[in-house]
């Protein structure tokens, strides 16, 4: 799933790293956080880019969406937009 944000705004990630090997004296780790995603840039040849919606998603044929397509609707989906997506939009 995708973290939506705006300008300015922040995330936190977290993840339990104590199955992690115990590194040798002197080492230290690092970590790579990769990430993939779509940027919504409010500019004028961008496709709804001063909306969130329609969310892109992995599957989706273009965007905005092809013909028949639509944003998924099992239950992982919508338990995220019932979760996660829940900014309330700013009127103008």
């Amino acid at each position: 799933m995708y973290v939506i944000m705006g300008l300015g705004d922040e995330t936190t990630v977290q993840f339990d790293a104590t199955s992690a090997n115990t590194l040798p004296a002197g080492w230290k780790r690092d970590f790579l956080l990769y990430t993939d995603g779509w940027i919504k840039d409010s500019d004028l040849n961008t496709a709804f880019g001063n909306t969130v919606g329609p969310l892109p998603f992995h599957r989706m044929k273009e965007y905005p969406y092809a013909p028949g397509d639509s944003y998924p609707t099992d239950a992982e989906h919508q338990r995220y937009l019932r979760t996660y997506n829940t900014r309330i939009p700013q009127r103008r």
